[in-house]
């Protein structure tokens, strides 16, 4: 059987690029949204939308997870690798917000820990369910949004991407591969439109709210992944096919088959610029902290406004909240994100006597 991935593909994916670079930048990007959404900053001029940035990841997961699955195809494999590098952090920035909200909650400590709120947030949080209960009682009650961890929403779309991820690589092993990514593509922008319609006829916000999930995202995610699966061909002609996709994204707006195909076209410029801006590779010899970012930036934007530091002095508060952030990412990567993925936690290593010879 044809491999999915040709020689060169795979010499050309491992050749240099700054896709580590990319995330910090848009990660940033997100994190300044966030502290501007959360502040309720009234000023004359907009930060440009989350809802595309958040894209970006969503590409480069389809990109990177399918070339790791392709060269690893176990299964047992990938469900460890990905359930080792996703939950512990996740799950620790739930659980951490539910055990000490009470220092920020109004209510007294025994009043917060017997209201069943506290719980219900366990459970929808940790099951990926944020939207059922996103707040924890009394907490952030004075902030101009309640949420206590408003980011989280998206880690129910990635781990559906990853879940599909082997069931698309079966049938791309035993069918045509093209037409395959291609019906991907297409449930996905039926699924767009279909909710899109009935949100519009009915005016009901359910199918806004349906619209933004999983369905309409993994257009983002295989476009990434069909990139990959004609790497080679992609790398020969991106000198055409850039300045085309660029011109396609930015006019994604005004004509409905350019709107079609923007996902594609964005993922060609962001993968693009991945491979071309080489010299921003530097950051890859660091750990990568840009999860970690995601997770814990937004409650720590919220305890700097429920203590009233942003009232005080906005910028202080963007530059401390943003330090906070990058520290105690980088202390869960370090205490606790890359010991699961290195397996040393609970690992009982033998002592080895070794007998020198003089």
């Amino acid at each position: 059987m044809k491999p999915l991935l040709s020689e060169e593909s795979l010499q050309l994916v491992k050749k240099g690029n700054c896709i580590d670079f990319l995330r910090y930048f848009f990660i940033l990007w997100i994190f300044v949204s966030h502290f501007w959404d959360l502040n309720d900053l009234q000023v004359t001029f907009t930060v440009p939308g989350l809802a595309g940035i958040r894209r970006v990841f969503f590409i480069i997961s389809g990109f990177l997870i399918f070339y790791t699955y392709i060269r690893r195809p176990g299964l047992k494999d990938y469900i460890s690798k990905r359930a080792r590098r996703i939950l512990p952090p996740y799950f620790a920035v739930i659980i951490l917000c539910a055990a000490f909200g009470f220092i920020v909650s109004d209510l007294s400590f025994q009043q917060y820990f017997t209201s069943t709120s506290v719980y219900k947030y366990l459970i929808a949080n940790l099951t990926f369910m944020n939207f059922l209960q996103p707040t924890l009682p009394g907490v952030f009650e004075t902030n101009p949004i309640e949420a206590v961890n408003g980011a989280l929403w998206t880690m129910k779309i990635e781990v559906l991407f990853y879940i599909s991820v082997p069931i698309v690589f079966f049938l791309l092993k035993h069918f045509n591969k093209l037409w395959v990514i291609v019906g991907v593509l297409l449930f996905s922008v039926g699924y767009e439109l279909l909710f899109t319609y009935l949100y519009e006829q009915s005016g009901n916000e359910i199918y806004a709210l349906i619209r933004k999930q999983a369905g309409s995202q993994f257009v983002y995610f295989y476009s990434g992944a069909l990139i990959l699966l004609y790497f080679d061909k992609f790398m020969k002609h991106l000198k055409i096919l850039f300045p085309i996709s660029f011109a396609i994204f930015l006019l994604s707006n005004t004509n409905f088959f350019f709107n079609l195909i923007e996902p594609l076209a964005f993922s060609v410029v962001i993968l693009g610029i991945s491979y071309s801006l080489k010299f921003l590779n530097f950051m890859r010899k660091y750990d990568n902290i840009s999860y970690g970012v995601y997770l814990y930036h937004f409650p720590i934007i919220q305890l700097f406004i429920y203590y009233g530091i942003a009232e005080w002095n906005i910028y202080v508060a963007f530059i401390a909240s943003l330090l906070v952030t990058l520290m105690v990412s980088a202390l869960s990567w370090k205490l606790l994100e890359k010991p699961v993925i290195d397996k040393r936690w609970f690992i009982h290593r033998p002592v080895q006597t070794v007998n020198k010879q003089v």
